[in-house]
């Protein structure tokens, strides 16, 4: 056995074939394929590691067939680590094979952050040539097939802001007499194309007294790179964020999307291997908090305002199971005067977004995002609550298929309503 599949085998060997990962995969669900399963890629890994297969650009397929929705690591009874392991064998896949020209130049962008800043703004002032508005303008859709960019004519996708949040606000957003001083660590996604909910988030800290920096020289998070198994991009990204956030000495890292605080506060733990930036992420990771856990620790206001609207909400996979935040989103939004919180049957199952799964694999996606649809209008709800991004985006699409009168929007951009903010 090659020593480079080593540390494979202290996985693969807890694997007890039992078949529960099955019940709880949303790939598996949407196709019936046991290939999709934790189990089939156990199984297809522990032959590579006997060198019985070889390291195949079909392989490498089946291995990206996965949401990484973590539901089969929290439902293993062996506590195999598959996330980890897929992770890992993406990234030998991709040393192996490559990957597609469209991605290697698109995670090269991310490392040159001024370039990058400039290519987004540059696109949000000319994506109307390549990107028409959707039916009620409810989103932008294709003038024609993006296959190299993953996108379907038949996706609805928000505009780009013409102006990024960091652009929108001072790098140190002050108080009188603070009661702390933390990072908002944005990521891309609350800076390029949902900026309001992230001024919702900074007037929420602020209105608890605490000053707000948005460290300009903040990278993306790397999580599109590393999960595709680049590993180069993914680690550069990782320690360039770790030097910024770690020389701030805040109090706290404050994230308001779940892909983002995962891998601040986890994922960058088997990504680093230099020992001092190690050091300093471990340090560091103890500091990462979700937005709504920050405000739940520290104490909803009392004087709330009333949002009359029926809510439900959807847990983001890397909020519910990779930072394990559940009842906090919660508890705020039962706290607004007004609001009905209902909550939807299978709140903490994936919408099918998995960051760029849905873009390769769109039909599956649309499959279990019909699934969450379903659940969400059986509330009886006009707002959907969330906490990603990446959910955000995908359950919007889905809506906007069904021309449902629905919202989706970020938790804090409701608790801004009921704070009085915006």
């Amino acid at each position: 056995m090659d020593n480079k599949y080593d540390e494979w085998q202290q996985q693969l060997v807890k694997c007890i074939r039992c078949g529960t990962c099955r019940s709880v995969c949303p790939v598996f669900q949407a196709s019936d394929n046991e290939n999709t399963t934790a189990r089939g890629k156990v199984k297809l890994l522990e032959a590579v590691s006997e060198g019985k297969l070889a390291l195949t650009p079909e392989l490498q397929t089946r291995m990206s067939k996965c949401l990484l929705c973590k539901a089969c690591v929290t439902g293993c009874p062996s506590g195999v680590k598959t996330d980890e392991l897929f992770l890992s064998a993406r990234r030998v896949l991709a040393a192996a094979n490559g990957l597609p020209l469209a991605k290697r130049l698109a995670f090269t962008g991310l490392t040159y952050r001024r370039l990058f800043d400039l290519g987004l703004r540059t696109g949000a002032v000319f994506q109307n040539i390549v990107f028409k508005d959707a039916p009620d303008g409810i989103g932008k859709m294709a003038r024609v097939s993006l296959p190299g960019a993953g996108l379907s004519q038949r996706r609805i996708i928000p505009p780009l802001a013409t102006v990024p949040l960091r652009a929108r606000l001072p790098e140190t957003s002050r108080v009188v007499s603070p009661q702390a001083r933390v990072a908002f660590y944005t990521g891309c996604m609350l800076n390029y194309v949902y900026p309001a909910a992230g001024e919702a988030i900074v007037k929420l800290l602020k209105a608890h007294n605490v000053e707000v920096v948005l460290p300009s020289r903040q990278s993306c998070c790397g999580t599109p790179a590393f999960t595709a198994g680049d590993y180069r991009v993914g680690r550069y990204l990782a320690e360039e964020n770790v030097k910024i956030l770690a020389a701030g000495n805040y109090d706290a890292v404050i994230t308001g999307c779940a892909s983002c605080g995962a891998a601040l506060k986890h994922e960058y733990g088997f990504i680093i291997e230099d020992p001092e930036l190690k050091k300093a992420w471990q340090l560091l990771a103890g500091k990462v908090q979700d937005i709504t856990q920050f405000i739940a620790d520290t104490g909803i206001k009392q004087d709330l305002r009333a949002v009359k609207a029926k809510i439900t909400y959807h847990d983001p996979c890397h909020l519910v199971r990779g930072m394990g935040v559940a009842k906090e989103p919660r508890q705020l939004l039962a706290a607004i005067p007004g609001a009905e919180f209902v909550e939807m049957k299978d709140a903490a199952k994936c919408c099918g977004a998995g960051g760029t799964f849905s873009m390769t694999y769109y039909d599956v996606a649309r499959t279990i995002n019909d699934w969450k649809l379903d659940n969400a209008a059986a509330t009886g709800a006009a707002i959907l609550a969330t906490g990603c991004s990446a959910c955000r985006m995908h359950i919007a699409d889905g809506l906007g298929q069904r021309r449902s009168p629905m919202q989706v929007v970020h938790t804090a951009e409701i608790m801004a309503r009921a704070y009085g903010l915006e």
